[in-house]
């Protein structure tokens, strides 16, 4: 779902580098501030150009109440692109005998009593092929630690064998934490700092520790049914090595340069990283915690992440020497339609950008705002919505369906990118048509 709130201008700080090309400069600027205008994008952007011409802008407030605005050295919540640190740390120890990546996952965790325990390797972990559920089962709200968490994850049944296919695992990541406290004998936290953190200098990455204050951490918000709200920082607050981390894009890039320069792994473990393990899609493939995307003949890194109010993607190109890293504290930036602007942007390729005048004018629809009664199975079938009640509202001059923010065709409105979903309305009737199936609900 893609998300928004329209928030005035505001630019933090413009890095130069060494780019002479002022025309990029400003195309890459216009279209952030577009997406800021029309979308309320909040966050930071960087674009690495050759490993040396820098584009970096930070947008939006780091902090709505006090109105604090953001700056490149402000950090934020960056999910699951946690995933590379933490393959990054099982791959140190691989390299430093400790592991072997192909033993199955019983030795490294004897706590873990299940029979499945014995067909999982590190491999799979790794590569989401482990046939673990995508969610181990701990509760946004609850501080539980590795041991713990394995403790739930024990009672699951695997989807399908082990290397049979790509599935995406957050569980099987929870796994990999629980092996780097185990055979390091030191905490997931204190391993990532002394082996990955300090030694690539990354002043403003760390590890969450439950609810505790980090200083200059932007907070996390989203649009929601019930309007504009402050949301948790990460998807619950135990021990995480699949999205308890937080950075910046310039921490971000040199983290990659660190691993492409082999400062904390030798070249035959990078080069296993980044090896294409299994295919996940048509032009994708994955990597230990990477994906590997081609456009055309190029071949593009690609890890991302996604939280409550928290969206954060990179790319690195490593043929070309190019990066784009953007980390947001606005939960509903369409962040991959961002990401893909920018990469044709530097790719001089003509895009096409949303414009403000093709927005749903809430007065228009003031009439309708209000909240729609549907049939579950019906929403839940064609709009994979698990409830009955569907909200259209007003915030900060943009009109949503509960987080959705919408645009107008006459009296027709629809998503901002897609022409799959339509909406009208017939008296106290909403009539949404989801690719020719017809759902109706009633105002509340």
């Amino acid at each position: 779902m893609k998300h928004i709130i329209i928030i005035p201008l505001l630019l933090i700080n413009l890095n130069f580098g060494f780019c002479q090309d002022s025309g990029l400069i400003q195309k890459l600027n216009s279209t952030i501030e577009t997406y800021e205008r029309v979308y309320g994008f909040s966050g930071t952007v960087k674009v690495v150009i050759h490993n040396n011409s820098t584009f970096e802008k930070s947008y939006g407030f780091a902090n709505r109440s006090f109105e604090i605005k953001n700056n490149p050295n402000t950090r934020f919540s960056i999910n699951s692109i946690s995933k590379t640190f933490t393959a990054t740390a099982i791959l140190i120890l691989v390299e430093d005998g400790r592991i072997d990546i192909n033993t199955p996952i019983s030795k490294y965790i004897p706590g873990l009593k299940t029979g499945w325990a014995d067909s999982i390797t590190v491999h799979h972990l790794l590569t989401h092929t482990s046939g673990l559920s995508r969610e181990s089962g701990v509760q946004p709200h609850e501080a539980l630690t590795f041991q713990e968490q394995i403790d739930i994850m024990g009672k699951q049944t695997l989807l399908f064998a082990p290397g049979d296919r790509y599935e995406y695992s957050n569980a099987g990541i929870t796994l990999l934490g629980a092996i780097i406290e185990n055979v390091s004998g030191m905490s997931y936290n204190d391993f990532i700092t002394e082996n990955i953190i300090q030694p690539l200098k990354l002043k403003n990455t760390g590890y969450y520790n439950g609810r505790n204050v980090v200083s200059n951490l932007a907070v996390p918000y989203r649009i929601t049914s019930n309007g504009l709200e402050f949301t948790q920082r990460s998807k619950h607050y135990g021990d995480n090595a699949g999205g308890g981390l937080y950075s910046n894009p310039s921490d971000l890039f040199g983290f990659v340069q660190g691993l492409e320069d082999y400062k904390i792994l030798s070249k035959k473990y990078v080069d296993m990283m980044f090896q294409s393990h299994v295919q996940s899609g048509e032009n994708e493939f994955e990597g230990y915690a990477w994906s590997i995307k081609y456009f055309g003949n190029e071949k593009i890194l690609f890890a991302a992440g996604s939280g409550y109010g928290t969206k954060s993607v990179i790319i690195r190109i490593p043929e070309s020497g190019d990066f784009i890293g953007i980390t947001t504290n606005w939960g509903n930036t369409p962040i991959l339609q961002l990401l893909r602007d920018l990469y044709l942007t530097i790719r001089n390729k003509d895009i096409a950008l949303l414009s403000e005048d093709k927005l749903a004018n809430p007065t228009a629809f003031k009439r309708q705002i209000g909240t729609y009664i549907f049939n579950k199975e019906e929403l839940t079938k064609h709009l994979g919505i698990k409830r009955t009640k569907i909200t259209l509202q007003e915030v900060n001059g943009r009109l949503f369906l509960d987080d959705e923010l919408l645009a107008a065709d006459g009296n027709i409105l629809k998503l901002t990118y897609t022409n799959e979903l339509k909406i009208e309305f017939n008296g106290d009737k909403m009539v949404i048509n989801m690719n020719d199936n017809i759902i109706e609900g009633i105002k509340e």
